[in-house]
Protein backbone atom coordinates (compact mmCIF):
# COMPACT_ATOMS: atom_id res chain seq x y z
CA UNK A 1 0.00 0.00 0.00
CA UNK A 2 1.13 3.55 -0.79
CA UNK A 3 0.12 6.30 1.64
CA UNK A 4 0.70 10.05 1.73
CA UNK A 5 0.70 11.74 5.15
CA UNK A 6 0.20 15.50 5.18
CA UNK A 7 1.57 17.10 8.34
CA UNK A 8 3.30 20.37 9.08
CA UNK A 9 3.77 23.59 10.98
CA UNK A 10 4.53 22.39 14.50
CA UNK A 11 5.64 19.21 16.21
CA UNK A 12 2.07 18.85 17.42
CA UNK A 13 0.93 18.06 13.87
CA UNK A 14 4.11 16.33 12.68
CA UNK A 15 4.71 13.75 15.40
CA UNK A 16 1.29 12.03 15.21
CA UNK A 17 1.93 11.64 11.48
CA UNK A 18 5.27 10.01 12.23
CA UNK A 19 3.59 7.65 14.73
CA UNK A 20 1.09 6.58 12.06
CA UNK A 21 3.91 6.11 9.53
CA UNK A 22 5.74 3.86 12.01
CA UNK A 23 2.63 1.71 12.39
CA UNK A 24 2.17 1.47 8.62
CA UNK A 25 5.75 0.20 8.21
CA UNK A 26 5.37 -2.14 11.19
CA UNK A 27 2.19 -3.58 9.70
CA UNK A 28 3.88 -4.21 6.35
CA UNK A 29 7.50 -3.22 5.61
CA UNK A 30 6.54 -3.00 1.92
CA UNK A 31 4.11 -0.16 2.63
CA UNK A 32 5.37 3.07 1.06
CA UNK A 33 4.93 6.31 3.00
CA UNK A 34 5.50 9.80 1.61
CA UNK A 35 5.03 12.94 3.71
CA UNK A 36 3.87 16.26 2.32
CA UNK A 37 4.76 19.35 4.33
CA UNK A 38 4.98 23.11 3.93
CA UNK A 39 8.06 24.78 2.49
CA UNK A 40 10.38 26.21 5.12
CA UNK A 41 8.62 24.42 7.97
CA UNK A 42 9.90 22.35 10.87
CA UNK A 43 8.59 19.19 9.21
CA UNK A 44 11.34 18.93 6.61
CA UNK A 45 14.03 18.42 9.24
CA UNK A 46 11.99 16.35 11.71
CA UNK A 47 10.58 13.89 9.19
CA UNK A 48 13.94 13.29 7.53
CA UNK A 49 15.45 12.60 10.96
CA UNK A 50 12.87 9.85 11.40
CA UNK A 51 13.92 8.26 8.12
CA UNK A 52 10.88 9.12 6.02
CA UNK A 53 10.72 10.84 2.64
CA UNK A 54 9.06 14.24 2.36
CA UNK A 55 7.99 16.60 -0.41
CA UNK A 56 7.10 20.22 0.33
CA UNK A 57 4.47 22.52 -1.13
CA UNK A 58 3.43 26.16 -0.83
CA UNK A 59 1.24 26.54 2.26
CA UNK A 60 0.03 29.39 4.46
CA UNK A 61 -2.70 29.70 7.04
CA UNK A 62 -5.72 31.93 6.55
CA UNK A 63 -4.96 34.82 8.91
CA UNK A 64 -7.63 36.93 10.60
CA UNK A 65 -5.48 40.07 10.87
CA UNK A 66 -5.25 42.37 7.87
CA UNK A 67 -1.73 42.10 6.43
CA UNK A 68 0.20 41.20 3.30
CA UNK A 69 0.37 37.58 4.51
CA UNK A 70 -3.41 37.51 5.04
CA UNK A 71 -4.08 38.90 1.57
CA UNK A 72 -1.67 36.52 -0.12
CA UNK A 73 -2.71 33.39 1.84
CA UNK A 74 -5.46 32.28 -0.62
CA UNK A 75 -3.05 32.63 -3.54
CA UNK A 76 -0.37 30.62 -1.70
CA UNK A 77 -2.95 27.95 -0.90
CA UNK A 78 -4.01 27.86 -4.57
CA UNK A 79 -0.35 27.36 -5.57
CA UNK A 80 -0.11 24.63 -2.92
CA UNK A 81 -3.08 22.87 -4.50
CA UNK A 82 -1.22 22.56 -7.81
CA UNK A 83 1.94 21.45 -5.98
CA UNK A 84 -0.07 18.76 -4.17
CA UNK A 85 -1.79 17.62 -7.37
CA UNK A 86 1.59 17.15 -9.04
CA UNK A 87 2.96 15.11 -6.11
CA UNK A 88 -0.13 12.93 -5.76
CA UNK A 89 -0.34 12.20 -9.49
CA UNK A 90 3.31 11.18 -9.53
CA UNK A 91 3.26 9.07 -6.33
CA UNK A 92 -0.24 7.61 -6.93
CA UNK A 93 -1.10 6.83 -3.29
CA UNK A 94 -3.88 4.48 -2.26
CA UNK A 95 -4.86 6.82 0.57
CA UNK A 96 -4.04 10.19 2.14
CA UNK A 97 -3.82 10.78 5.91
CA UNK A 98 -3.95 14.36 7.15
CA UNK A 99 -2.81 15.29 10.67
CA UNK A 100 -3.11 19.06 10.47
CA UNK A 101 -1.22 22.29 9.85
CA UNK A 102 -1.44 24.79 7.00
CA UNK A 103 -0.51 22.08 4.51
CA UNK A 104 -3.76 20.20 5.15
CA UNK A 105 -6.11 22.32 3.07
CA UNK A 106 -4.40 22.04 -0.35
CA UNK A 107 -3.55 18.35 0.15
CA UNK A 108 -7.11 17.34 1.04
CA UNK A 109 -8.45 19.39 -1.86
CA UNK A 110 -6.03 17.69 -4.27
CA UNK A 111 -6.88 14.23 -2.92
CA UNK A 112 -10.62 14.82 -3.35
CA UNK A 113 -10.10 16.07 -6.91
CA UNK A 114 -8.18 12.89 -7.67
CA UNK A 115 -10.71 10.71 -5.81
CA UNK A 116 -8.14 9.37 -3.36
CA UNK A 117 -9.57 8.23 0.00
CA UNK A 118 -8.80 10.66 2.85
CA UNK A 119 -8.43 9.97 6.58
CA UNK A 120 -8.50 13.16 8.62
CA UNK A 121 -7.12 13.09 12.18
CA UNK A 122 -7.89 15.84 14.71
CA UNK A 123 -5.46 16.13 17.62
CA UNK A 124 -7.17 18.78 19.73
CA UNK A 125 -10.44 18.88 21.63
CA UNK A 126 -11.65 21.79 19.48
CA UNK A 127 -11.09 21.23 15.74
CA UNK A 128 -9.62 24.03 13.66
CA UNK A 129 -11.20 25.62 10.60
CA UNK A 130 -9.61 23.25 8.06
CA UNK A 131 -10.72 20.09 9.83
CA UNK A 132 -14.22 21.43 10.46
CA UNK A 133 -14.52 22.37 6.78
CA UNK A 134 -13.21 19.07 5.39
CA UNK A 135 -14.61 16.64 7.98
CA UNK A 136 -17.79 16.02 5.99
CA UNK A 137 -15.76 15.31 2.83
CA UNK A 138 -13.23 12.92 4.43
CA UNK A 139 -13.79 9.18 4.08
CA UNK A 140 -12.72 8.63 7.71
CA UNK A 141 -12.41 11.10 10.61
CA UNK A 142 -10.52 10.16 13.77
CA UNK A 143 -10.48 12.14 17.01
CA UNK A 144 -8.21 12.30 20.04
CA UNK A 145 -10.85 13.25 22.62
CA UNK A 146 -14.46 12.16 23.21
CA UNK A 147 -15.55 15.79 23.64
CA UNK A 148 -14.59 16.60 20.03
CA UNK A 149 -17.69 14.73 18.84
CA UNK A 150 -19.65 17.83 19.86
CA UNK A 151 -18.04 19.64 16.91
CA UNK A 152 -17.35 17.01 14.24
CA UNK A 153 -18.31 13.35 13.97
CA UNK A 154 -15.63 10.70 13.97
CA UNK A 155 -14.08 7.67 15.64
CA UNK A 156 -12.32 8.43 18.92
CA UNK A 157 -8.90 6.78 18.73
CA UNK A 158 -6.72 8.96 20.94
CA UNK A 159 -3.70 10.78 19.56
CA UNK A 160 -0.91 8.56 18.12
CA UNK A 161 2.40 8.64 20.01
CA UNK A 162 5.70 7.46 18.58
CA UNK A 163 6.75 3.94 19.53
CA UNK A 164 9.93 4.89 21.34
CA UNK A 165 7.99 7.20 23.69
CA UNK A 166 5.28 4.62 24.38
CA UNK A 167 7.93 2.03 25.22
CA UNK A 168 10.29 4.28 27.20
CA UNK A 169 11.11 3.09 30.72
CA UNK A 170 10.89 5.54 33.62
CA UNK A 171 14.28 6.30 35.17
CA UNK A 172 14.96 6.59 38.89
CA UNK A 173 16.99 9.69 39.73
CA UNK A 174 18.66 10.61 43.02
CA UNK A 175 16.54 13.76 43.06
CA UNK A 176 12.97 14.29 41.94
CA UNK A 177 13.01 15.78 38.47
CA UNK A 178 10.98 18.69 37.17
CA UNK A 179 10.67 19.07 33.40
CA UNK A 180 9.87 22.49 31.93
CA UNK A 181 8.76 21.95 28.37
CA UNK A 182 7.15 24.59 26.17
CA UNK A 183 6.61 22.49 23.05
CA UNK A 184 8.54 22.53 19.77
CA UNK A 185 8.75 26.34 19.67
CA UNK A 186 9.18 27.02 23.38
CA UNK A 187 7.05 29.23 25.64
CA UNK A 188 8.51 32.63 26.54
CA UNK A 189 6.27 33.41 29.51
CA UNK A 190 6.96 30.01 31.09
CA UNK A 191 10.69 30.36 30.44
CA UNK A 192 10.78 33.77 32.10
CA UNK A 193 8.76 32.58 35.10
CA UNK A 194 11.29 29.80 35.68
CA UNK A 195 14.17 32.32 35.53
CA UNK A 196 12.40 34.54 38.06
CA UNK A 197 11.84 31.68 40.51
CA UNK A 198 14.85 29.47 39.86
CA UNK A 199 16.09 29.75 43.46
CA UNK A 200 12.83 28.20 44.70
CA UNK A 201 13.41 25.10 42.58
CA UNK A 202 16.85 24.20 43.89
CA UNK A 203 15.75 21.10 45.84
CA UNK A 204 14.92 19.27 42.61
CA UNK A 205 16.70 18.38 39.42
CA UNK A 206 15.34 20.72 36.72
CA UNK A 207 15.40 20.01 32.99
CA UNK A 208 14.41 23.19 31.15
CA UNK A 209 13.75 23.02 27.40
CA UNK A 210 13.46 26.64 26.26
CA UNK A 211 12.98 26.34 22.49
CA UNK A 212 15.62 27.59 20.08
CA UNK A 213 14.28 31.15 20.08
CA UNK A 214 14.77 31.82 23.81
CA UNK A 215 17.79 29.65 24.58
CA UNK A 216 20.50 32.31 24.43
CA UNK A 217 18.44 34.85 26.36
CA UNK A 218 17.54 32.43 29.16
CA UNK A 219 21.07 31.05 29.32
CA UNK A 220 22.47 34.54 29.90
CA UNK A 221 20.10 35.11 32.82
CA UNK A 222 20.77 31.90 34.73
CA UNK A 223 23.59 31.51 37.26
CA UNK A 224 23.95 27.73 37.16
CA UNK A 225 26.47 27.69 40.01
CA UNK A 226 23.50 28.23 42.33
CA UNK A 227 21.76 25.09 41.13
CA UNK A 228 24.09 22.45 39.77
CA UNK A 229 21.08 20.19 39.08
CA UNK A 230 19.67 22.66 36.53
CA UNK A 231 19.96 21.53 32.90
CA UNK A 232 19.17 23.98 30.10
CA UNK A 233 18.42 22.74 26.57
CA UNK A 234 17.25 24.55 23.41
CA UNK A 235 15.42 21.59 21.92
CA UNK A 236 15.20 17.82 22.36
CA UNK A 237 14.67 15.48 19.41
CA UNK A 238 14.64 12.29 21.47
CA UNK A 239 12.00 13.57 23.84
CA UNK A 240 11.69 10.19 25.53
CA UNK A 241 15.10 10.84 27.14
CA UNK A 242 13.73 13.72 29.19
CA UNK A 243 10.17 12.47 29.68
CA UNK A 244 11.47 9.22 31.16
CA UNK A 245 13.32 11.20 33.86
CA UNK A 246 10.46 13.49 34.88
CA UNK A 247 8.34 13.29 38.02
CA UNK A 248 6.32 16.38 37.06
CA UNK A 249 6.05 18.28 33.76
CA UNK A 250 5.23 21.97 33.26
CA UNK A 251 3.97 22.41 29.72
CA UNK A 252 1.69 24.18 27.29
CA UNK A 253 -1.49 22.25 26.48
CA UNK A 254 -1.02 21.14 22.89
CA UNK A 255 -2.63 17.76 22.30
CA UNK A 256 0.50 15.96 21.12
CA UNK A 257 2.58 17.10 24.11
CA UNK A 258 -0.27 16.05 26.40
CA UNK A 259 -0.53 12.56 24.92
CA UNK A 260 3.25 12.06 25.09
CA UNK A 261 3.08 12.83 28.81
CA UNK A 262 0.06 10.59 29.28
CA UNK A 263 1.92 7.73 27.57
CA UNK A 264 4.43 7.67 30.43
CA UNK A 265 1.89 8.36 33.15
CA UNK A 266 3.35 11.78 33.94
CA UNK A 267 1.59 14.32 36.19
CA UNK A 268 1.52 17.78 34.64
CA UNK A 269 0.95 21.45 35.26
CA UNK A 270 -0.60 22.75 32.05
CA UNK A 271 -0.41 26.44 31.15
CA UNK A 272 -2.55 26.87 28.03
CA UNK A 273 -1.26 29.28 25.39
CA UNK A 274 -3.80 32.11 25.71
CA UNK A 275 -3.72 32.92 21.98
CA UNK A 276 -4.22 29.39 20.65
CA UNK A 277 -6.79 29.19 17.87
CA UNK A 278 -10.25 29.58 19.41
CA UNK A 279 -8.79 28.75 22.84
CA UNK A 280 -8.36 25.05 22.03
CA UNK A 281 -5.45 24.63 24.47
CA UNK A 282 -7.67 25.73 27.36
CA UNK A 283 -10.19 23.05 26.45
CA UNK A 284 -7.42 20.43 26.05
CA UNK A 285 -6.13 21.27 29.52
CA UNK A 286 -9.61 21.23 31.05
CA UNK A 287 -10.28 17.69 29.81
CA UNK A 288 -7.00 16.38 31.25
CA UNK A 289 -7.49 18.23 34.54
CA UNK A 290 -11.04 16.89 34.94
CA UNK A 291 -9.62 13.38 34.55
CA UNK A 292 -7.26 14.13 37.45
CA UNK A 293 -4.02 13.94 35.44
CA UNK A 294 -3.06 17.63 35.51
CA UNK A 295 -3.37 20.94 37.30
CA UNK A 296 -4.17 23.96 35.12
CA UNK A 297 -2.63 27.40 35.64
CA UNK A 298 -3.81 30.42 33.67
CA UNK A 299 -0.93 32.41 32.16
CA UNK A 300 -2.22 35.54 33.89
CA UNK A 301 -1.37 33.81 37.19
CA UNK A 302 2.10 32.67 36.09
CA UNK A 303 3.67 34.11 39.28
CA UNK A 304 1.94 31.30 41.18
CA UNK A 305 3.85 28.64 39.24
CA UNK A 306 6.66 27.99 41.72
CA UNK A 307 4.20 27.59 44.60
CA UNK A 308 2.06 25.15 42.61
CA UNK A 309 5.17 23.15 41.64
CA UNK A 310 6.20 22.95 45.30
CA UNK A 311 2.78 21.77 46.49
CA UNK A 312 2.59 18.97 43.93
CA UNK A 313 6.26 17.86 44.06
CA UNK A 314 6.17 17.57 47.86
CA UNK A 315 2.97 15.52 47.88
CA UNK A 316 3.82 11.90 47.03
CA UNK A 317 0.18 10.81 47.12
CA UNK A 318 -0.84 13.58 44.72
CA UNK A 319 1.93 12.69 42.27
CA UNK A 320 0.93 9.02 42.33
CA UNK A 321 -2.77 9.81 41.95
CA UNK A 322 -2.15 12.10 38.96
CA UNK A 323 0.16 9.53 37.38
CA UNK A 324 -2.49 6.81 37.59
CA UNK A 325 -5.06 9.16 36.05
CA UNK A 326 -2.67 9.96 33.19
CA UNK A 327 -2.13 6.30 32.37
CA UNK A 328 -5.87 5.67 32.45
CA UNK A 329 -6.53 8.52 30.01
CA UNK A 330 -3.92 7.36 27.47
CA UNK A 331 -4.97 5.23 24.46
CA UNK A 332 -1.88 3.16 23.52
CA UNK A 333 -3.44 1.65 20.38
CA UNK A 334 -4.29 4.95 18.63
CA UNK A 335 -1.90 4.48 15.68
CA UNK A 336 -2.99 0.86 15.26
CA UNK A 337 -6.69 1.79 15.13
CA UNK A 338 -6.03 4.59 12.63
CA UNK A 339 -4.09 2.24 10.35
CA UNK A 340 -6.90 -0.33 10.60
CA UNK A 341 -9.31 2.36 9.42
CA UNK A 342 -7.17 3.43 6.46
CA UNK A 343 -6.83 -0.24 5.44
CA UNK A 344 -10.62 -0.49 5.52
CA UNK A 345 -11.20 2.32 3.02
CA UNK A 346 -8.34 2.01 0.52
CA UNK A 347 -8.10 -0.42 -2.35
CA UNK A 348 -4.37 -1.00 -2.96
Amino acid sequence: MKVVIAAGGTGGHIYPGIAIAEELKFRDPDNQVLFIGGRGGLEDELIKKEGFEIRTIAARGLLRKFSYKAISAPFVTFKGLFDALFILRKFRPDGVIVTGGYVSFPVIAAAKLLRIPVLLHEQNTLPGFTNRFWSSFADVVTLSFDITQKYIKGTVTGNPVRYRIREAKRKNNDKKTLLIWGGSQGARSINQAIVSHIDKLSEWQVIHVTGERDFESISSQIDRTKNLAYRLLPYVYNVEDILSQADLVVSRAGATAIFEMLALGLPAILIPFPYSAEGHQELNAKVVAEAGAAAVLDQSNIDELSGLIERIMNNENKLAEMGRAAKKLFRPDAAKVIVNLIYAVVKP
